[in-house]
């Protein structure tokens, strides 16, 4: 995806760096300007009636938030946080909608990401319809794969420090039931999981794990819809 006329636009803004689960925006804050991700992640979340969040989406370096309020004013009560050291680029509100409106290269680049965006909630939404622990990680490890992931030799690696708790509040699971699943993987030498990085040591057993378990069931949604957009 090429967006290189949205980055030109927001190299003249400030460049700000978030630490891990650190706000970007709250909920009720109006937010300071348009934001454009250089490096890192960034979990979109709500809280629920524990006041736990609840991840809802996660975006990824060339993503901009929050472009629904920016565009509309429209406030959607969420919340934004890095998922790790990040870096961003602010601009001002009406800076951003004077260079969209006025230039149709940028109109389109925004296209693009939202396009994009579009596709990363429905695999977002995917993920939590599996009913089973196991179908839930093995999609979510597949998820981080297509985003971070390196191909190095016969394994993928992903080198981002991944807690449990991110693939627990992504997949609507606890850490306690994530834990077991990733460590289970673990055991079964299909996954190695550190502080550091993730290394899927077999893509085809961690598939053959999941249908396996399903015992002649289909996953739903099929993971043949999505393992093909989803390891590309």
């Amino acid at each position: 995806m090429d967006t290189t006329s949205l980055l030109q636009l927001f190299q003249s803004g400030r460049s700000l760096s978030y630490e891990k689960d650190e706000v970007i925006i709250r909920a009720e804050d109006i937010p300071s300007g348009v934001y454009y991700i250089s490096s890192g992640w960034v979990k979109v979340y709500s809280l629920n009636k524990d006041k736990e969040p609840a991840i809802i989406m996660t975006l990824f370096p060339g993503d901009i938030f929050p472009c629904a309020w920016a565009l509309t004013g429209i406030d959607y009560d969420l919340n934004f946080a890095a998922l790790g050291e990040t870096e961003v680029l602010r601009i001002p509100t009406k800076h951003f909608n004077e260079a969209v409106k006025s230039n149709p290269v940028l109109s389109q680049e925004l296209l693009q990401i939202f396009a994009n965006n579009f596709f990363t909630l429905t695999n977002e939404l995917n993920n939590i319809q599996y009913h089973t622990a196991r179908e839930k990680v093995v999609y979510r490890l597949l998820f981080l794969a297509k985003n971070f992931g390196k191909q190095e030799n016969n394994k993928v690696v992903i080198r981002k420090h991944i807690p449990n708790e991110y693939i627990a509040r992504s997949t609507n699971m606890t850490r306690e039931t994530t834990s077991r699943e990733m460590s289970r993987l673990t055991r079964k030498r299909l996954i190695r999981h550190t502080e550091e990085q993730i290394i899927i040591s077999d893509i085809d057993g961690l598939l053959n794990e999941v249908e396996d378990h399903a015992k002649g069931s289909i996953a739903y949604p099929p993971f043949s819809n999505v393992i093909g957009a989803l390891t590309r």
